[in-house]
């Protein structure tokens, strides 16, 4: 029976709760994560096993990897860290070909913010729950003044000038990408928040930077930082040149909303893979549609969605939240979305754990974000990894064409196909209505899978040909959405999904 190498146990902190509201009580509980994640880890950055307890002294878990790949399907992992573009142009892989998938976390101020401490607790919850890179700023902008101190009290730079570091603090930002590494994942690092580029972060600063980084194998560097290009497109494009210097890291650029990095930078040589942020303005935005226009240039490179609605945002920016918060509804659907439009991965996000704000944040007055961290959404991107995982990604492709009506009630489904299977998305449970005969295997088997529990479940019988109509667990509206999964039989693949899931 083919499968992909899969976990044997995989801690998820809330993933029985179904309803936001539902989970107040227990989002107050102190959860201790155990210490046998590993087997997630092996699957989406590398094979990951225990080592040691202990690193040197401060009381933390350490990782090695040990390389692993499974001989029972076309799925193949290993622990090499090198990425690279598969030679389609429209995944990130790594290196030696085997498969990676990307779901990233904006903890934007993870270098200003958290003490090892917190960091070990931050990356091990966003490990188990099957996170693999994680969007930080080393001098971060926003809500924070050039120069501002880390959590031990160290400035980036002595005088505030970005061309005299004080190493005191970068000592610190080198235990963090290390630390992230023994937990499986890599850091996609903003040297600066878009703002001060041009200002008060120099161009000198970029290449001292990328010389001290260079040989981390978990670094993948990002260009730019929620700025408009405006008339410093030479600037970025210097920038961009500087950070592709390191010849074994991948390089994007993040933009600010509605401005792609494809728009601007796509035939430029530094630039490895676009990215785009949704940001978060308005419910059910359909940045697919971005992914469908970054995969039709050429040449084709791979895409993202880098900032989407962040769970817990006020819809719109309101400041007392009158059209209400993104829910994990809103974060499912645009994941899978992007996802199955053809995009090589996801960045997550939340609104309390972003800048990492103890005692909470007026959107919805939770305690901190050491229980947001847990909260539903971020849990349900773990199962968009494990059904991305669950079968291989060489030749994988939008799908659109085995839909004989794409658009139920009015609201566009996303299909996509690959090695002996499809999966289409419905975002509210409509009904999915499939052409079969153009799907290019004989004989068929099909699964309901649900994003909200990672739970497969297998239907009875479906014909071989014609038109057919799949009608989803439930009715159909908000929270009720579904994966419909058909394999060629002759595959013999197991569920969608993994072990954890399926057990």
């Amino acid at each position: 029976m083919q499968t992909a190498v899969s976990p044997v146990w995989h801690i998820r902190s809330v993933e029985e709760m179904k309803y936001k509201k539902s989970m107040q009580l227990v989002k107050k509980m102190t959860l201790v994560i155990p210490l046998v994640f590993t087997g997630f880890l092996m699957a989406v950055s590398g094979s990951a096993q225990i080592a040691d307890v202990g690193d040197g002294g401060n009381g933390t878990i350490t990782f090695k990897s040990t390389g692993r790949s499974s001989t029972a399907t076309e799925t193949v992992i290993s622990d090499n860290w090198k990425l690279a573009i598969s030679p389609d142009g429209r995944r990130i892989q790594k290196a030696d070909s085997s498969e990676w998938f990307w779901l990233g976390d904006t903890g934007w101020s993870l270098f200003q913010e958290l003490n090892r401490e917190d960091a070990v607790y931050y990356f091990s919850t966003r490990a188990s729950q099957g996170f693999t890179v994680i969007q930080a700023v080393v001098v971060m902008g926003w809500s924070r003044k050039w120069n501002d101190p880390n959590a031990y009290g160290y400035h980036p730079f002595i005088d505030s000038d970005s061309n005299n570091p004080n190493e005191k603090f970068w000592e610190h930002a080198d235990w963090l990408i290390k630390k992230a590494q023994d937990y499986g994942l890599y850091v996609a690092l903003l040297p600066a928040w878009g703002s001060y580029w041009g200002d008060k972060a120099s161009i000198e600063y970029a290449q001292w930077i990328t010389n001290r980084y260079k040989d981390y194998e978990n670094i993948i560097w990002v260009n730019g930082g929620d700025r408009k290009v405006g008339e410093d497109k030479e600037l970025f494009n210097q920038l961009g040149r500087i950070f592709d210097t390191d010849e074994d890291a991948l390089t994007t650029f993040h933009p600010n909303g509605g401005d792609p990095s494809s728009k601007h930078f796509h035939n430029e040589k530094w630039l490895d893979f676009n990215m785009d942020q949704s940001s978060h303005g308005k419910r059910d935005i359909r940045a697919d549609n971005q992914v469908d226009e970054d995969l039709a240039k050429t040449p084709t490179k791979p895409t993202l969605n880098g900032e989407p609605n962040y769970e817990d945002h006020c819809v719109g920016w309101d400041k007392d939240c009158s059209k209400g918060t993104f829910n994990a509804h809103d974060v499912r659907q645009l994941a899978y979305w992007t996802v199955f439009a053809g995009a090589t991965g996801y960045t997550y996000g939340h609104v309390h754990v972003w800048d990492f704000y103890n005692g909470g944040n007026n959107e919805d007055g939770y305690a901190d974000w050491k229980i947001e961290v847990k909260d539903s959404g971020a849990v349900q991107m773990g199962y968009l990894v494990d059904l991305m995982m669950s079968r291989p990604h060489k030749d994988r492709a939008q799908a659109q064409f085995i839909l004989s009506n794409e658009s139920p009630e009015g609201l566009k489904q996303r299909a996509i196909i690959g090695s002996g299977y499809t999966f289409i998305y419905t975002s509210q449970g409509h009904n999915i209505y499939v052409n079969l005969d153009k799907i290019p295997w004989k004989q068929k088997k099909a699964w309901w899978y649900n994003p909200r529990n990672g739970i497969a479940t297998f239907i009875d019988s479906i014909p071989d040909r014609g038109n057919h109509t799949f009608n989803p667990p439930g009715n159909s509206g908000n929270d009720n959405d579904w994966v419909l999964v058909i394999d060629d039989t002759s595959k013999d693949y197991t569920k969608p999904g993994y072990i954890r899931s399926n057990n």
